[in-house]
């Protein structure tokens, strides 16, 4: 068994459940040192603190338990149905395992009715793949569990990006899902991340709520059409959906059909050389949700002045009192510097910024107090005026 020894005064995080034990936080390593092996994790004064997975990269350990206990197909059964027990009643589309907030350290599942998509993120979850797979088959019975672990964001561990049948049927290429009785068509096999954003759920029914009834509204990053198809629903007059991904646009335009929504547009382009020619009748709301533009902590001054670039490009689009949305999927854009961002985007414009809202991850992405790094999305809502 490998045995891992903190430095002094190391122990307190992890007893508190933070998840990830980092290289310089370790004094010694006694043992073969193979990544994704199981190893035994001590205080300096040899008090044992847990199990988890080690890694010769910087994350060196993700812990698994604090419990002296096996880990084993029942262990992870275990961890798989109380996770399913926290989605009852979101439906039968929803993400089913969140990483590090279910206890289970770079494992992503999510369940699109009949099937699940699986996404390992860390060399010990690698090796423990086909365990993982059965867990899942005896908790959820699918029909079939597809891979997805051809993620672009980097990850400290060496992985082989898989992609692949792993249990049962094999998944259509693209299915139907419905959320706030609206109807999207996903693609599970070479959509973004797994196929559909479910962690914009609850900011998606929130734009209902304040999208001007007649007004003309804009959906920037627009993915499969999640925001623009909610503000149609909200009674938009007219709804323009932005997205460079020409096969996400192809789908956006089949969800819009399939809810009888003939109002919204969807046109294949980058956003800013959409805004930098735009001559038409400016927008009442304005949705900007952005793909995850920064990972390191020392980006953050960078991340803030990417961000102010995107709102700026609005500014002279967006009516009277209209409503701009700015949305972060990078957890180290924290609130305070998205609104930092908008604030900047209108200094010197003598407007006022009003905020109508705040949304985060919907609750099938849960965030934990030990792990803050599980909240990584928030959506600011202003009016402007």
């Amino acid at each position: 068994m490998l045995l891992v020894f903190l430095k002094s005064n190391r122990e307190a995080k992890v007893l508190n459940g933070y998840p990830n034990i980092y290289r310089d936080e370790i004094r010694k390593v006694e043992g073969v040192e193979e990544d994704g092996d199981i190893c035994n994790v001590f205080s300096e004064d040899f008090k044992f603190l847990g199990k988890g997975f080690y890694s010769k990269s910087n994350v060196s350990v993700r812990m698994l338990t604090l419990a002296d206990e096996e880990i084993d197909e029942d262990f992870f059964r275990n961890r798989v149905e109380k996770a399913a027990q926290k989605r009852r009643g979101f439906g039968d589309s929803y993400r089913l395992i969140h990483g590090e907030a279910d206890l289970l350290p770079g494992v992503i599942a999510d369940k699109y009715r009949d099937f699940v998509v699986l996404q390992i993120r860390n060399v010990g979850m690698e090796r423990y793949k086909p365990v993982l797979v059965s867990a899942l088959a005896q908790v959820v019975s699918p029909k079939g569990i597809y891979e997805r672990s051809d993620f672009l964001s980097s990850s400290s561990d060496i992985l082989t990006r898989n992609v692949g049948l792993l249990y049962g049927e094999e998944p259509p290429d693209e299915l139907n899902i419905t959320e706030h009785d609206l109807i999207y068509k996903v693609d599970i096999k070479t959509g973004q991340k797994t196929g559909f954003f479910f962690d914009q759920k609850d900011s998606r029914l929130f734009v209902r709520s304040i999208t001007p009834n007649g007004g003309l509204a804009l959906d920037a990053f627009s993915y499969t059409g999640g925001f623009a198809l909610n503000m149609a629903k909200a009674g938009a007059s007219q709804v323009i959906a932005l997205d460079k991904d020409e096969d996400a646009v192809r789908l956006g335009r089949i969800n819009a059909a399939a809810n009888g929504l003939d109002n919204v547009e969807f046109i294949n382009v980058r956003y800013e050389d959409y805004m930098q020619s735009y001559t038409g009748e400016p927008f009442d709301i304005i949705v900007l949700d952005p793909p995850s533009i920064i990972k390191k902590k020392e980006e953050r001054k960078q991340g803030v002045e990417i961000f102010r670039n995107i709102v700026s490009l609005s500014v002279p689009h967006l009516k009277e009192e209209g409503v701009l949305g700015l949305c972060s999927c990078a957890y180290q854009i924290d609130l305070d510097l998205l609104i930092e961002a908008v604030r900047r985007s209108y200094s010197g414009s003598g407007k006022t910024l009003q905020v109508l809202g705040v949304t985060y991850q919907s609750g099938d992405h849960p965030w934990v107090l030990s792990y803050p790094e599980s909240l990584y999305l928030k959506c600011l809502w202003v009016k402007v005026f």
